[in-house]
């Protein structure tokens, strides 16, 4: 034992951080390793049967490769432990167990994907169907609206030659009425006329009757006379 017990404390003081220092290099610088299939692989303290044993590894559990030897390698496990065990056991490679395992989490992740992409593809399909049948709809909505344009059209092409019919029969009515109105003045004269004719007609026949009569009665005057 060291005569000056401050001179160990400051030498371990100097040491405990260089070896962390080293220790967190190491832990950087791990690799992970499988354990290759086998029975339980024993983790001792150190490199050789006459360690002890700290914990044991099954097959297909990961470890990270911290140093190797000739025969041993020191690994840190899951639960943080460290220990030297045979490198022998170690493989770079899954082994198959573990393979298989991660297959099939693959696998059926790739078959919730497969099922969530068939869902998608069958909304997207219901949404494609539902947007044929709005643009048909639409479609044959534009061509009934299109028709009836042109009905429209057709049918005020009728009306406007209607129209101009009616506005030239009513031009010919009033020329009508007017031509009505002047015979009608000319029927009015025209039979004015005529009673004036008449009226003439029968005045001259009454004078010329009074005249015949006058002469009569001088001629009888004449005769009573000679007797």
């Amino acid at each position: 034992m060291p005569s000056k017990p401050w001179v160990f404390l400051i030498a371990l003081s100097v040491m405990l951080p260089l070896c962390t220092v080293l220790f967190s290099a190491a832990e950087g610088m791990a690799e992970s390793r499988y354990v290759n299939p086998s029975a339980e692989v024993v983790v001792r303290t150190g490199e050789g049967n006459q360690y002890k044993i700290i914990d044991l590894v099954k097959d297909g559990d990961a470890v990270d490769l911290l140093e190797e030897g000739d025969s041993y390698a020191l690994v840190r496990l899951a639960d943080g432990k460290e220990g030297w065990m045979l490198k022998r056991f170690l493989s770079v490679s899954p082994p198959p167990s573990r393979v298989v395992v991660t297959l099939r989490a693959e696998n059926e992740k790739m078959k919730q994907k497969v099922k969530e992409l068939t869902q998608k593809s069958e909304e997207v399909a219901g949404v494609l169907s539902r947007t044929e049948t709005q643009l048909a709809a639409a479609i044959a909505e534009r061509d009934q609206v299109k028709t009836d344009f042109q009905n429209l059209q057709e049918d005020t092409a009728d009306v406007i030659q209607i129209k101009n019919e009616m506005l030239k029969a009513t031009k010919e009515n009033e020329v009508l009425n007017q031509e009505m109105a002047s015979l009608k003045e000319e029927n009015k004269k025209l039979a004015k006329d005529k009673s004036i004719n008449w009226f003439v007609a029968g005045g001259g026949v009454l004078l010329v009757g009074m005249f015949l009569g006058r002469l009569s009665s001088k001629s009888r005057r004449r005769k009573s006379s000679l007797v």
